[in-house]
C-alpha cells in the first residue's frame, strides 16, 4: 500500500495521473487535471455528486451500498489534496439504502456529511448539486471552484479510493445495461475496451434491436457500430428493439408554437426557443454571444417537453462542434 498521507499536492496530482482516472460521471475529463484548482480560488467545500445523471442509470447507486469505503477513502483524498474543505454527499432521496450506507462509514470528525436531496432530474448535474446543497449558483462561462466549490462523482471517487493506495491503473468501471432488447438487465463491472457486441451476447440482447444507446436516454448517443468499444466514458448502454424505434420515429417535427414549455423546463434558465430558431438561421456566434450557448449542458429537457417535436438539443450540440472548429 502507498502512503497517500505523506504526499503534497503535486504528488496526489501525479498520483491520480498514474491512475488514468477520469471523470466517470458523464464528463470525461481527465481528473488530474480538474484537481489543478488555482490556489487564488480557495474551496470551502467539496460536493460529492451521489445523483444519478439520468433516468434508467444506476450504477452510481450500486457503487454507493457496495463501496462506500471507497467513496470515503477517495473524498480523503481529494479533501487533502484541497486543504480539508467540508464535504457533502448529495444522495437522491429515493437511495436510503446508499444514503444509510455512506453514514454509516463517515468520519467521526464530522468533515463529511450526507445530505438526501429531491429526486429530479437534471440533479446529478454539477450546477444543480451545488445550489441545491450549497446554496450558491455558478455564473455563466465560470467554473465552480470560483465560487467556493467543488464537485466530483462518487464513482470517480470511489476508484480513487480503491486504486490509489495500491498504485494500480484504471482498466474496468461499472456500466448499466438496459432496455426493452436486453432479457439481463442491470449493473455490470466491465473491462474497458470490451466490443460492444461481446457484452451485448453477455446480456442476452435479442436479435431484433435496431439501436444501441452509449449513455441514458436524455444525453446519450446512438452507436454505429456494435464493434465499438467499451470505453472509460460510458456509464450506461440502452438497447432498444425495432418496434419501439419506429414509433418514435413516426412521430413528426412542427414549427414551433412560442409556448414557452422549453423555457420553463430549462435548468440552467435559458431560452432554447430562441436559441432554437437562431440555429436554423445558422447564427451561431449569436447563440453563443448574446444568449450563453456554452452555458447548456445538453440535458435534453427542451427537445423532451417540445410539444412540436423540435430537435432542439441536437441543435446545440451541432452549434456548439462548428463553433469549436471556428476557433480551433
Amino acid at each position: 500500500p502507498r502512503d497517500l498521507g505523506a504526499l503534497d499536492a503535486d504528488g496526489l496530482v501525479a498520483a491520480v495521473q498514474d491512475t488514468g482516472i477520469v471523470g466517470l460521471g458523464g464528463g470525461v475529463f481527465p481528473t488530474h487535471a480538474k484537481l489543478k484548482v488555482p490556489k487564488e480560488w480557495p474551496v470551502d467545500t467539496l460536493v460529492v455528486n451521489g445523483c444519478e445523471c439520468e433516468p434508467y442509470l444506476t450504477s452510481d447507486h450500486r457503487i454507493m451500498v457496495e463501496q462506500p469505503e471507497d467513496i470515503i477513502s477517495g473524498i480523503s483524498i481529494v479533501r487533502q489534496l484541497l486543504n480539508g474543505p467540508r464535504a457533502i454527499i448529495g444522495v437522491e432521496d429515493n437511495k436510503p439504502d446508499a444514503v444509510d450506507a455512506l453514514r454509516a462509514c463517515l468520519p467521526d470528525d464530522g468533515s463529511v456529511s450526507v445530505e438526501a436531496v429531491p429526486t429530479k432530474y437534471p440533479q446529478g448535474a454539477g450546477e444543480m448539486l451545488i445550489k441545491t446543497l450549497v446554496g450558491r449558483e455558478v455564473p455563466p462561462d465560470s467554473r465552480s471552484y470560483q465560487i467556493g466549490a467543488y464537485v466530483q462523482n462518487v464513482a470517480t471517487l470511489a476508484q480513487m479510493g480503491e486504486l490509489m493506495p495500491r498504485g494500480r491503473g484504471f482498466i474496468e468501471r461499472v456500466i448499466t445495461v438496459v432496455g426493452t432488447g436486453v432479457e439481463k438487465p442491470g449493473n455490470y463491472l466491465v473491462p474497458i475496451g470490451t466490443p460492444l457486441r461481446f457484452l451485448l451476447e453477455c446480456v442476452g440482447a435479442r436479435d431484433e434491436y435496431l439501436e444501441v444507446v452509449f449513455g441514458g436516454p436524455m444525453m446519450g448517443q446512438a452507436v454505429g457500430s456494435l464493434d465499438t468499444p467499451i470505453t472509460k466514458g460510458v456509464s450506461g448502454i440502452l438497447v432498444f428493439r425495432g418496434r419501439d424505434i419506429e414509433e418514435r420515429a413516426a412521430r413528426k417535427t412542427y414549427p414551433c408554437i412560442k409556448c414557452g414549455e422549453c423555457v420553463e423546463s430549462c435548468p440552467m434558465g435559458l431560452n432554447p426557443s430562441t436559441l432554437g430558431m437562431l440555429a436554423a438561421k445558422r447564427q451561431y456566434e449569436a447563440m453563443s454571444e448574446k444568449y450563453f450557448l456554452g452555458t447548456c449542458f445538453e440535458c435534453g429537457s427542451c427537445s423532451y417537453v417540445c410539444p412540436a417535436n423540435i430537435p432542439l438539443v441536437q441543435q446545440f450540440r451541432v452549434a456548439k462542434r462548428i463553433l469549436r472548429e471556428k476557433a480551433a
